[in-house]
């Protein structure tokens, strides 16, 4: 069996993300409702909202009389048939003759079924029954929704995406099709769990996503759809990422975004585990002033045996060295000031491999560079001068904030949210200035001042 490329693609994709972001954007402008479905039982927080407001909006599903969804209930066929058909627009007729023996006319799913079974959507076993309760699984799921949509199935299934799923099983084509446009994300172990019953918020996700798909030209559905975004602090960059299976690891020279192999009880991102993944993102402050040929020349003498891309990032020129093999791709961001943006990513060859790539690929596309404001040293007469300044305002009502705003490295080191009473309690620290200020919201004033980093006033 032929391993698929870990970096196939990378180069070719990014260079399409700001069409991707364009076409979705227009999409949901277009075709979808700002006035979604409230479901009571569907909170804002809920991982399928997105997917299940979408559907319930366009009438491909419907809640309960109790305004509930039922996100955790499972669907059988019949169910999950009309969904489909309401989803894709699978025409449906007035009158049927009837097929199967255990869909009978009078039944509200009879209209859906057949309508499915004109389209080729569904078949009945071979009993000649169609068993419209039978719990629908994730393998028969994805074969009725690809049908529906028409895509265009691999021919030949020679690449590995899930590790429970056989090269020769039925549902292999429709498997590798869902990896590959991230329709379905394995687990951490790289299982696809064909045979999982599907509930009804999974269901609605993977109609969602492959609709997506769809109205984005074929392109994978866009993972960071879901993410946040980090903002570097001291370092130029900002880059989306899934904080609920990613930690962050922030550092005054470098930020690590560490996908740890909880199987193996990872506990620390000096070393990747089988299943586990890695981003390293640094600045090479260039002391040697290199041109940006001559610092690419370097780097690509230096890595020998890889395959280099120079790419455009925004305004900069970049660099990519890629080693397939070992599953490491490194980008170099050469910035207008002559420093360099360096980006290390790394996964590791266990099962989890290929969701581990489709997530460091997400997280590139979505890097930006995020100018970080200079922070100029003052010098002692003039920290004293501007100290003084400060020092006459402690107490002063409504000139705290434009005390502190002046203080350009300012941070927040503590919030006392009850306060003295009156609200909430800000303590900013500068480290220029190596002074503490505790500032009361309520009445915008600097209530005192301690020399050091402290909240002990």
């Amino acid at each position: 069996m032929k391993k698929l490329s870990v970096w196939s693609s990378l180069r070719s994709r990014y260079l399409l993300a700001t069409l991707r972001v364009a076409c979705l954007l227009l999409f949901f402008l277009v075709g979808y409702s700002v006035f979604a479905a409230n479901f009571s039982d569907i909170p804002q927080d809920n991982k399928n909202k997105k997917a299940i407001d979408y559907l319930s909006e366009n009438g491909s599903i419907n809640g309960y009389g109790d305004n509930t969804f039922k996100p955790d209930a499972y669907l059988n066929r019949a169910e999950a048939v009309k969904i489909i058909v309401n989803a894709f627009k699978i025409p449906v007729e007035e009158k049927y003759d009837k097929k199967f023996p255990d869909v009978k006319e009078s039944d509200w799913f009879f209209k859906y079924v057949m309508a499915a079974d004109k389209a080729g959507l569904v078949k009945g076993y071979n009993d000649g029954k169609f068993k419209p309760s039978n719990t629908v699984n994730l393998a028969e799921a994805l074969k009725i929704l690809f049908i529906a949509a028409k895509v265009d199935l691999p021919k030949n299934v020679d690449s590995i995406v899930f590790a429970d799923v056989a090269q020769n099983s039925w549902y292999a084509p429709y498997a590798l099709f869902a990896g590959d446009n991230n329709i379905v994300v394995s687990d951490d172990q790289g299982n696809l769990k064909a045979e999982q019953p599907m509930t009804r918020s999974v269901f609605a996700e993977i109609i969602y996503r492959t609709i997506i798909v769809a109205q984005n030209n074929g392109k994978p559905f866009p993972l960071d759809m879901y993410w946040k975004t980090y903002e570097g602090k001291n370092l130029p960059f900002k880059m989306k990422y899934d904080d609920t299976e990613w930690n962050v690891i922030e550092n005054n020279n470098d930020v690590v975004f560490l996908k740890k192999d909880k199987a193996a009880r990872q506990f620390s991102a000096a070393k990747i585990y089988p299943n586990s993944a890695r981003i390293w993102v640094t600045l090479d402050e260039n002391k040697d002033a290199l041109s940006k040929d001559k610092y690419f020349q370097n780097i690509s003498t230096s890595f020998q045996n890889a395959k280099y891309t120079e790419f455009k990032l925004g305004d900069f020129n970049a660099f990519e060295v890629l080693y397939s093999k070992d599953r490491t791709v490194d980008w170099y961001i050469y910035l207008n000031n002559g420093k360099v943006l360096v980006v290390y990513t790394e996964f590791g060859g266990g099962y989890a491999g290929f969701k581990l790539r489709q997530f460091i690929k997400g997280m590139l596309f979505t890097l930006e560079y995020k100018e970080i404001p200079e922070i100029k040293s003052l010098s002692q007469e003039d920290k004293t001068q501007f100290l003084n300044t400060i020092f006459k305002n402690v107490l002063v009502e409504k000139t705290g904030m434009e005390m502190l705003n002046k203080i350009t490295d300012k941070i927040i080191i503590e919030t006392d949210t009850v306060g003295v009473g009156t609200g909430p309690v800000d303590y900013y620290f500068s480290q220029d200035l190596n002074y503490t200020f505790k500032y009361e919201r309520a009445g915008d004033v600097i209530l005192d001042k301690r020399e050091g980093k402290t909240s002990a006033f």
